[in-house]
């Protein structure tokens, strides 16, 4: 990319959480998951996105 710092804010504006996301995101999670905190938890999706979904376009039928 010719500006890579300009990429890079684009980016970070996608995201609500203001920053992007970190492999430390998804370990984070799966710790959790494993832990006795997550017993109750069961059959759910986590989106790992910094609500970067939140954010698209609903499509269009």
């Amino acid at each position: 990319m010719p500006d890579s710092a300009q990429v890079r804010r684009e980016l970070l504006v996608m995201h609500p959480a203001g920053r992007l996301g970190e492999p430390k995101d998804i370990g984070n999670l799966a710790v959790w998951l494993a832990s006795d905190e997550s017993t109750f938890v069961t059959g759910q999706v986590y989106v790992i996105d910094g609500g970067r979904t939140k954010k698209l376009p609903l499509p269009v039928p």
